[in-house]
């Protein structure tokens, strides 16, 4: 079973493409393009259920192509629209992999500069434009760059400064 700390997201099947199959994922990075993956792996109903690539191709700067094993025709690929599409991140490519992902966040104690420690980390969600984080005491926080202080990925912990929680600027 692949679990939420195996994958990357990379993006969100956005429709089907002609009448074989195919379907276009928006991506949200470039990770899948510099991967050597073998396999695409859908959220279906909160299950993440992988699917062997057949083929695959760029299509203007944000989004790609899917031919799926066993996905032959445009009713089949019509189920796949709206599911989250991830990547095994131990398909990273050697210089992607020092970068690190939102999903890589999770178990990470959350220290807000005002606040002091808020929980730890136990789902980051990237199914909509506005990625949240859900923490073990079911706090959900907006995650954005601009509101990370410190990444200390040694101790695991982010540092945050909410804009609407804090003072200290």
């Amino acid at each position: 079973m692949i679990t939420n700390e195996q994958v990357i997201s990379i993006g969100r099947i956005t429709r089907t493409h002609g009448k074989r199959g195919e379907i276009q994922c928006q991506t949200s990075n470039e990770y899948w393009d510099n991967a050597d993956a073998t396999f695409l792996i859908l959220s279906i109903n909160n299950i993440l259920v992988p699917f062997r690539v057949l083929n695959w191709r760029g299509k203007g700067s944000d989004s790609l192509i899917f031919q799926l094993d066993h996905i032959n025709d445009e009713q089949s690929a019509q189920q796949l629209i709206g599911c989250q599409a991830y990547m095994l991140a131990s398909d990273l490519s050697e210089e992607d992999e020092l970068l690190p992902t939102w999903q890589s966040l999770t178990g990470y104690r959350v220290l807000d500069t005002d606040q002091g420690e808020l929980g730890t980390i136990i789902h980051v969600d990237e199914s909509t434009i506005n990625t949240l984080i859900t923490l073990d005491n079911d706090l959900l926080i907006p995650l954005h760059e601009d509101f990370i202080i410190d990444i200390d990925q040694e101790n695991k912990l982010l540092t945050i400064c909410l804009p609407f929680l804090c003072t200290a600027q």
